[in-house]
Order: structure tokens, then sequence, then C-alpha cells
């Protein structure tokens, strides 16, 4: 399935979010220091983003299609969840990360099943 396709299947069935839904409350918002008990102190870290199973259905939708989405098609998601480019970003490095840890797991499990009935 190519990218343009996923996107029209997702403009169909309504994951076009509108302004009242463009992101959750906490987006973008800065909270200052660094946790650190200094108050006013560092630099003011952003507030964990929080996404709306909406958000994330289409986010999904899209990394099975192509988990590396070129530039048209984040910019397409940022239109269509209202999360920010960065947010985005960070999904698709996070969920790959993920995803590989997962492979590497099932290797190792499927090699020590291998190694168990070999003794046996």
């Amino acid at each position: 399935m190519s990218q343009q396709e996923v996107i029209r299947l997702l403009f169909s069935f309504g994951f076009m979010t509108d302004s009242s839904e463009s992101g959750p409350p906490t987006t973008g918002k800065l909270r200052e220091g660094r946790g650190n008990g200094k108050s006013g102190e560092g630099k003011p870290t952003r507030v964990r983003t929080v996404l709306n199973e909406k958000q994330l259905h289409t986010l999904r939708t899209c990394y099975n299609a192509n988990p590396r989405p070129d530039a048209l098609m984040k910019e397409q998601l940022v239109e269509m969840t209202g999360l920010s480019p960065r947010v985005i970003r960070v999904w698709f490095q996070n969920k790959r990360c993920k995803d590989k840890k997962k492979a590497i797991l099932m290797k190792q499990m499927q090699q020590q099943e291998k190694e168990v009935t070999a003794v046996e």
C-alpha cells in the first residue's frame, strides 16, 4: 500500500482532526527546572505529550504502511493529527526502536528454545 493510498484511507475514515481536537492540552507546554529540587534554575522542560486514540491509530496505520515516512508524509501527519513535527518524528523513532528491541528479544527466545531442545 502506497503512502498516498494510506492518506486517502485515513481521510475517508475521518481521521482528519478538526480544530477542536488539534492536540492534547499538554502539547508544547513547558515546566520550569530539571527536577533537581531547585526552583527557577536550568532549562524549562517539556510536559509529556499525551496522544489520543485517533492520533495513535493514524500514526500506527501510517507506520504499518511505511516505518520511515518521507517529509511529505510527515507533514500530512502533522495536519491530520494536530501534533507538532517533532512529536511525529520522535514517535516514529521510538516505534522503530521498540520494534527492533522486540525482534531481538524474539530471536534470543527462539535461540534459547533451540538450545533447550538440543540438550534434551
